[in-house]
């Protein structure tokens, strides 16, 4: 088998599965559907919170279990960032105190 036909074999990179486009499809149809009836899972939650006795705790908790698949869950991502600025935009006290912790850590 050559390097060429090895590259070619499968699914091509970034390409969408059959499996995956189907179940993309039934999320975007029962979403539509719940729009539609003005009851996300989302709302639910939001009118349960908001004292709203007339939703059911089977409803709740169907919303809660297709909660998952309707509103994607949103990911924390830690920022580690340094800002750095020119010395013509620093005012008198930034400049002094940078000066200042130069020199403390030349003394150590």
């Amino acid at each position: 088998m050559t390097e060429n036909q090895k590259k070619q074999r499968g699914r091509p990179k970034g390409k969408v599965g059959q499996a995956t486009m189907r179940r993309r499809a039934l999320v975007e149809r029962v979403e539509k559907s719940l729009k539609s009836k003005g009851r996300t899972p989302l709302e639910i939650f939001a009118a349960v919170m908001g004292g709203d006795l007339s939703i059911t705790e089977m409803q709740f908790e169907a919303a809660k279990a297709a909660a998952p698949y309707i509103h994607p869950k949103l990911s924390s991502v830690e920022m580690n960032a340094t800002v750095r600025r020119r010395i013509e935009d620093m005012s008198d006290d930034e400049l002094e105190a940078l000066a200042n912790s130069g020199d403390s850590a030349e003394e150590s």
